[in-house]
């Protein structure tokens, strides 16, 4: 996995497709996707991770939706694999959402892959309520993993849209491994001196070895003028 940073000058850009689809129904359309490979049984955290530190979160909010965003470290010097995250966004002290129900993609309820000492920023952009803070536990994983992670390239992204129907980027990632890549999640975060302003999802449902396909994220946000970073942990390890 590789991530990468860029700083984003959106005034006056062009919307990347006629009628910029809102992260709202891009959203919607990614959960009846992963729907169909989801933890019927809802998450649940037995044991928490001695390997994965919480170093920072942040929720966004806008007409489009809420996203819920975790910095994560692998403090380990092992690489860890499908690691369970569960949230609580609170407001005013109570829990207003958490990503327990049953149903969810994977990309919901964890993160694919961390290397040793890597650290990732991961994103939720189906909180359905709206809250200003977000409680986190990490699960541990005791799932063995590949001898060598495939390796996957997030290209720079190209920017368009508009606060009003939202703002999106898209871009090419490409397979360096010679493994076959399903339901490839990206995750992209906006901040702006060092505070989160946006941030989103996108998915390619498959990538051939050796290939690149297209990919495209809508926000949660307004990334405008703001550094934002990608980063695509890859999900088929054999």
């Amino acid at each position: 996995m590789r991530l990468v940073a860029i700083a984003l000058g959106l005034a006056g850009a062009a919307a990347l497709l006629a009628g910029c689809q809102s992260t709202q129904s891009k959203s919607a359309e990614l959960a009846e996707q992963g729907g169909r490979v989801s933890k019927e049984q809802g998450l649940e955290i037995d044991k928490k991770s001695r390997d994965v530190k919480v170093t920072s979160t942040a929720v966004v909010t806008d007409p489009n939706g809420t996203a819920a965003i975790v910095e994560l470290k692998n403090t380990s010097k092992k690489t860890l694999v499908n690691v369970p995250i569960a949230i609580d966004v609170r407001k005013g002290g109570k829990s207003v959402f958490a990503n327990d129900a049953p149903g969810l993609e994977p990309s919901l309820v964890g993160v694919a892959a961390l290397k040793p000492g890597e650290s990732l920023t991961w994103v939720n952009d189906q909180v359905f309520a709206a809250g200003p803070k977000v409680a986190v536990e990490v699960g541990a994983t005791d799932e063995r993993p590949p001898a060598k992670l495939p390796e996957v390239e997030v290209g720079p992204p190209r920017v368009g849209g508009d606060p009003t129907s939202g703002f999106a980027i898209e871009g090419k990632v490409t397979n360096r491994s010679d493994l076959l890549q399903r339901k490839l999640v990206l995750y992209a975060v906006a901040r702006k001196g060092g505070k989160v302003v946006a941030a989103g999802r996108g998915q390619v449902e498959r990538l051939k070895p050796h290939a690149a396909a297209g990919y495209q994220i809508f926000f949660i946000g307004n990334p405008e003028g703001a550094r934002v970073e990608l980063a695509a942990p890859p999900t088929s390890f054999e």
